[in-house]
């Protein structure tokens, strides 16, 4: 190969691209999007619940004082917690208990219609023999509202119960703890506590290979396409060489990708990161830590899997004219990459069972399951070596096969190409005429 060449290509494709305005427009857009929304999950997270006004119907006449109370003890704790969120603002109205039920459900009903209120409780002794309440809302989506008023309800009602036994009044208190199991990741240099954040940055980083594998991909096939469909692939196949030719359009897309994300690390490292990392440390998830071995495996993993990936595409739009029809072969690697979505639920909860171990080992499923694997836990050394080698051997082969095919497609014209056809293409030697697809007939 003569590599000043292929520099030549990376460099016409690399600013080719970078040139347009719907690169930067994309560029842009991506992370503008993020930061609103971002932005708006910060602006109402202080505003998150707002006010509830609710009619409470106390059939027993001796629990709205009580659940009055707890729901203000709530709110208060919640104000005084990481982040100082407000949460929901109660405001209870008690309605005395009726002698007709439905005709006082009819009545707040109303009441909830002309928007005099938000809702209604109705605790109905008969109902409590059943262990049941009602609340009656316009919106069935009212879930956070009527969860935290079942357990405040559920709280007064196990206090009441106490106090009947003649037990101390703190002990629903004691009952109500609950344990919390903290959870570490046990690694050869030792211990850490594990996260919900580190799990977040693992999918993260594992989007963004999935993203890559499929956006970039198909942007080398849509090249190879359009310059077969424009006719200026003839030009420069007369002073550079077809399998030079679809190396450097392969690092030169590659190289796009790469500038578009150091973009978008920037702007995340000097933007948003820093709000980011601010409110996750006010959660239970905390602020996530990212290993350097997690760095080091995604680098890896994502320019053997970008790779890998690219010459699939550059193979298959070698031989036809058009996108439509590429596209049908070109579900093939998309249904590849998207499968691993489907394991990662077995991947998560047991990163070295045998269907992670398959996902990991499997070329085509390998570099985003193998890099969900060492990011959760460590695999033996022996696959992880084994991967590569897989990777790296499946990686060469379907290149070396891209460029068999590609140096033949890239000049063949007209009626699409079979599978068998494609498969001689494959094993045309130079000197021998390679066999073209049939003409179009008219």
């Amino acid at each position: 190969m003569n590599w000043k060449k292929i520099f030549a290509v990376i460099r016409r494709e690399y600013f080719e691209r970078i040139r347009t305005k719907a690169f930067w427009i994309g560029t842009m857009l991506i992370p503008l999007f993020f930061f609103v929304y971002i932005g708006i999950q910060v602006a109402t997270s202080h505003k998150t619940g707002g006010e509830r006004r609710i009619a409470v119907i106390d059939g027993t006449g001796s629990l709205y004082e009580p659940l009055v109370a707890d729901l203000a003890e709530r709110e208060k704790a919640r104000q005084a917690g990481p982040g100082g969120s407000r949460g929901i603002h109660w405001v209870l109205e008690r309605r005395p208990a009726p002698a007709d039920w439905n005709a006082a459900k009819e009545r707040l009903r109303q009441e909830v219609l002309q928007k005099k209120i938000n809702g209604y409780l109705i605790i109905d002794p008969k109902l409590l023999e059943k262990d049941s309440a009602e609340f009656y809302s316009t919106s069935v989506s009212e879930l956070v509202t009527s969860n935290q008023l079942e357990r405040a309800l559920n709280h007064v009602l196990l206090k009441a119960r106490i106090a009947r036994q003649g037990l101390p009044a703190n002990l629903a208190s004691e009952l109500e703890r609950r344990l919390d199991v903290k959870a570490f990741k046990v690694t050869e240099k030792g211990t850490a506590e594990e996260k919900g954040a580190g799990i977040f940055a693992v999918v993260i980083f594992t989007v963004i290979m999935y993203s890559t594998f499929l956006m970039y991909g198909m942007q080398n096939l849509k090249g190879v396409i359009d310059e077969k469909s424009n006719r200026i692939v003839e030009v420069i196949i007369a002073s550079v060489r077809p399998t030079e030719l679809m190396m450097g359009k392969i690092l030169g897309i590659g190289l796009v990708g790469l500038t578009q994300y150091f973009i978008w690390s920037f702007l995340a490292m000097n933007l948003s990161l820093p709000g980011i990392t601010s409110r996750m440390s006010s959660t239970d998830m905390g602020v996530p830590t990212i290993p350097i071995s997690t760095i080091v495996y995604f680098v890896l993993f994502f320019i053997f899997g970008y790779f890998l990936y690219a010459s699939i595409y550059t193979a298959i739009g070698a031989p036809f004219n058009t996108d439509q029809e590429a596209q049908q072969l070109a579900m093939i690697p998309v249904m590849f990459i998207v499968s691993v979505w489907a394991f990662f639920p077995a991947i998560l909860n047991n990163p070295n069972g045998g269907i992670a171990v398959f996902v990991s080992l499997f070329p085509l499923t390998s570099p985003l399951g193998m890099f969900l694997r060492t990011s959760l836990s460590e695999p033996p050394v022996w696959q992880i070596v084994l991967c590569i080698a897989i990777l790296a051997g499946t990686t060469v082969g379907i290149a070396w096969f891209a460029g068999r095919i590609y140096r033949v497609g890239i000049l063949m014209y007209g009626k699409k190409p079979t599978i068998p056809e494609i498969l001689r293409w494959a094993r045309y030697s130079p000197g021998k005429a390679p066999q073209p697809a049939a003409p179009e007939t008219t």
